[in-house]
């Protein structure tokens, strides 16, 4: 543990490195740069309003800023834990010639996804106040499920990591799981639709557990019940262990495979 501790805290600056380096690959030559993170949902969120918001206004008020919420943490997990999967392959170069630890490359993808979200709360603060959503101070807590989502997607991505390396049609298949997973969880949809008797399997779904409570602190302006907070800090708690562990067993046969 203090080895780990100590090997991070030693290779922590060029983390900090390859976060900058990321974030800058990621808007190399784009002319609206950080702003399109921003326009971007917005954007997504015209379309699905005009689409769903006649269907489902009487059941989900404000519902712009309802599907801004879930969209949200959701293209965060998906887009960050799919990144995940090849972040050994697009940085093999590096890890060639340098002795770092590799699961650093799985926390710079991470983060990377982590801060485009960050960028998104400025645009759905602006919705929730142009469609009069009530300003709470519990939009202050909306940290708490950001930062347990990032736990999660960090276990998640590092999951992937490890066979994604040596399985490289495991992204195909993720592709699939994630459309499946999005009509799974209740998005652009209320939960009120699905049966009463099904909806426990809902509430199995760790993506819907996370969004439910940053629902409840940036749109309802309630806390969210001490079960669904335990089982969110499980989830992410759990996942992470999963992903270190896996990643760690499996780390020394990367070089065969990049």
């Amino acid at each position: 543990m203090k080895k780990g501790i100590y090997e991070f805290m030693n290779y922590f600056p060029f983390l900090k490195e390859v976060v900058k380096r990321d974030f800058k690959r990621k808007y190399y030559k784009s002319v609206l740069g950080v702003a399109w993170s921003m326009l971007s949902p917005l954007l997504m969120m015209i379309v699905i309003t005009i689409v769903f918001s006649t269907l489902f206004k009487k059941t989900v008020p404000h519902y712009p800023a309802y599907w801004f919420c879930g969209n949200l943490l959701f293209s965060f997990i998906f887009e960050g834990s799919a990144s995940s999967m090849s972040c050994i392959i697009h940085n093999a170069y590096l890890i060639n010639k340098m002795k770092i630890p590799n699961y650093f490359f799985c926390i710079s993808t991470v983060t990377q996804s982590f801060l485009t979200m960050l960028f998104s709360i400025v645009p759905y603060i602006a919705v929730c106040l142009v469609i009069q959503v009530p300003i709470t101070f519990y939009m202050l807590l909306i940290p708490i499920p950001m930062i347990l989502a990032y736990l999660f997607t960090l276990g998640l991505g590092m999951l992937l990591c490890a066979y994604g390396t040596f399985l490289r049609d495991l992204s195909y298949l993720y592709q699939v799981l994630r459309r499946v997973w999005l009509y799974i969880t209740p998005i652009f949809y209320p939960i009120e639709i699905i049966p009463e008797q099904f909806r426990f399997l809902w509430d199995l779904n760790p993506v819907y557990i996370y969004i439910n409570i940053f629902r409840s602190f940036a749109l309802y302006g309630t806390m969210p019940s001490e079960k669904m907070l335990i089982i969110g800090t499980v989830y992410a708690l759990l996942m992470l262990a999963l992903g270190a562990t896996t990643f760690k067993e499996k780390e020394d046969r990367f070089f065969l495979y990049i």
